[in-house]
């Protein structure tokens, strides 16, 4: 059996179809593997041995994309057009998700529930489109309940995947034995915080943990706050200045008895090597984004839990912003999960 899953959206979304993999594994032990990503989500699915294919479209920022992705892109249609497929299941929701998923071979092609209809040649292409309403639910589940529709999978959902024993270590941080991981870099904007609130929550943490690695991207403005600190702090701070990969942060997460940053990939990477998490919510939407199976704590949510309409509920929390987080609840949330038990990982 061949089984193709396609999600070309962002690399922490990609990520999130890892619990799916790995059950649709377990179910069918024989089965083959494909994914469907966009160009540079790849390297985060390097832990999910499941996989037997990646296939890419197109990178997710249109101001990156270059020569290579019209190239892939084609190579991708190609490879769809002449592999017959068992199961096809489409995740992204989106018109290029689809375009991908008529293109395949197959006589099962699925849909995740759209945000509207499908309609003409796109809803008779599809075998069935599922029911499964996600609105409210995490990403996670948005994933593995649309499959589960279709081709059944265990009802316990498993946690994200990133194999320990496909992690490597990060030169600078090989050594290290006993510090938290600060993430201060976002692709998002409205994610970014305060350097001076950064620079409390790491003195607080130098007070609790040997060491602490902040980590960012590759984009100037972050490496700059990185740097700042690691000046403010002297030779227990380091900076990953966006050279340590998806492989490499995985090894840190394992091995951190922290994390603490906004919800981005990085978080989500942390949950997927079980790291204790202290998230900071912006506009980003608990319900929908949490660490998923591990433990964490959650900044600068709001309790929406007795407003019963969707739009309203998400208007409320898209109304906050990174400035109503408070560097105190962060201390605070930092100390709760480090006074914790800790467990085996």
């Amino acid at each position: 059996m061949r089984l193709l899953f396609i999600k070309p959206k962002h690399i922490g979304d990609t990520l999130l179809l890892t619990p799916t993999l790995v059950a649709a594994r377990h179910a069918y032990p024989e089965a083959e593997i494909w994914v469907l990503v966009r160009r540079g989500c790849e390297s985060i699915l390097a832990g999910c041995p499941e996989i037997d294919r990646v296939l890419l479209v197109a990178a997710v920022d249109a101001c990156g994309r270059t020569l290579q992705d019209a190239v892939c892109q084609a190579a991708t249609l190609a490879r769809l057009a002449c592999t017959r497929f068992d199961y096809i299941f489409e995740l992204g929701d989106g018109h290029r998700a689809r375009l991908f998923a008529r293109a395949a071979r197959t006589s099962h092609r699925y849909s995740v529930r759209p945000d509207s209809p499908l309609r003409g040649g796109a809803a008779r292409a599809f075998t069935g489109v599922s029911t499964f309403n996600w609105e409210t639910c995490h990403r996670v589940e948005k994933d593995y309940r649309s499959v589960a529709e279709f081709l059944p999978l265990p009802s316990e959902i498993p946690p994200l995947r990133f194999d320990r024993a496909l992690t490597r270590a990060w030169p600078a941080a090989a050594e290290l034995r006993d510090f938290a991981v600060m993430q201060i870099g976002t692709r998002q904007a409205f994610n970014r915080w305060g350097l001076e609130d950064w620079r409390a929550v790491c003195a607080y943490l130098l007070t609790r943990v040997d060491s602490v690695v902040i980590g960012t991207g590759t984009a100037p403005d972050e490496i700059a706050e990185a740097e700042a600190l690691r000046e403010a702090f002297g030779s227990r701070v380091l900076c990953t200045r966006g050279e340590a990969d998806w492989s490499q942060m995985a090894d840190l997460y394992y091995r951190a008895r922290l994390y603490v940053g906004p919800a981005t990939a990085a978080m989500h990477l942390a949950a997927a090597c079980a790291c204790p998490i202290v998230v900071l919510f912006g506009r980003t939407i608990e319900e929908h984004w949490h660490p998923w199976r591990t433990s964490y704590r959650a900044v600068n949510t709001v309790d929406t839990s007795s407003i019963s309409d969707p739009e309203d509920r998400y208007r409320l929390i898209k109304a906050k912003t990174m400035r109503d987080t408070s560097s105190t609840n962060v201390i605070a949330a930092c100390e709760a999960l480090l006074s914790a038990p800790t467990t085996l990982r």
